[in-house]
């Protein structure tokens, strides 16, 4: 069974396949001011529920590479319930 840290979805850290596909619902947004954010969100495979949300904040570099500098981990499986205030976080525009 896989480990009860929330992380353990992505790191892999079972040895057991992947059971969530990966799709990224828009285009990186870059808001042209040196930063930019991604979206991706994890879904199971058989079902195609919700399991993650993961927004990346990024910052361009000196050398025009784009950095992480910071990760927005929503959970949405039963057993990592989002906290109070957390599941309006779903974007609609």
């Amino acid at each position: 069974s896989l480990s009860e840290r929330k992380q353990s979805i992505i790191e892999n850290d079972d040895g057991v396949e992947e059971y969530y596909t990966i799709e990224f619902p828009w285009d990186t947004l870059d808001y042209y001011d040196g930063t930019a954010w991604l979206e991706c969100r994890l879904r199971d495979k058989l079902s195609d529920e919700l399991l993650c949300v993961l927004g990346w904040s990024l910052e361009k570099s000196s050398d025009g590479s784009w950095l992480i500098d910071g990760i927005d981990w929503q959970d949405f499986r039963e057993r990592y319930r989002p906290g109070i205030g957390r599941e309006e976080w779903e974007r609609i525009c």
